[in-house]
């Protein structure tokens, strides 16, 4: 009996790896990081802008540290947002920047949370309009990432990533970011 040359059959698994590597790669959407200004919490909130209802997203880092980053998106009708796997996520329905500051205040109250920060607010730019707001821990970074889909003739994708940059700060090697991203 004859015994299956091993080299051809480990070779032959090897290119199927490669073409399937190289497959999964290139069918992989590209996108754009939108441009963000920061904001004047204070004057935002007295505006218009600041009490008018966004659709609104939450996010927890998860990890190591015993006291999570939150972090949010308001972001206008018509744009669906992906998170991707990692990130907790919730869904918290139409909320003024207002609303996400006493959303913010309560979360960590009820975790009983002792660090943290003011919400850092940055209005996210989509050509020369105001597609949302990001407010965001000062130790969370959260880009917004354009992925709408070549052809689609309604409705913008983004994409919501984030890095906890907490243990850039003290030394550490910590560095938790959402795969979303990856």
């Amino acid at each position: 009996m004859k015994q299956p040359e091993r080299g051809k059959a480990l070779g032959s698994a090897a290119v199927v790896i490669v073409l399937a590597v190289a497959l999964a790669l290139g069918s992989c959407a590209t996108g754009t990081m939108l441009k963000w200004n920061e904001a004047d919490t204070a004057a935002l909130l007295n505006s218009d802008a600041g009490r008018q209802k966004f659709n609104a997203v939450r996010i927890q880092t998860y990890g190591p540290v015993a006291e999570q980053a939150f972090g949010y998106f308001l972001y206008r009708d018509g744009i669906e947002v992906v998170t991707g796997g990692g990130a907790y996520v919730v869904n918290l329905g139409k909320l003024t920047l207002v609303e996400v500051m006493a959303d913010y205040d309560r979360v960590r109250k009820s975790k009983m949370y002792s660090t943290g920060s003011g919400l850092v607010v940055r209005e996210i730019l989509s050509g020369s309009y105001v597609a949302g707001y990001t407010a965001a821990d000062d130790n969370l970074d959260v880009g917004i990432w354009d992925m709408t889909p070549a052809g689609k003739d309604q409705g913008t994708v983004l994409q919501m990533v984030y890095n906890d940059s907490r243990g850039q700060h003290d030394g550490g090697s910590y560095r938790g970011r959402s795969h979303s991203g990856d």
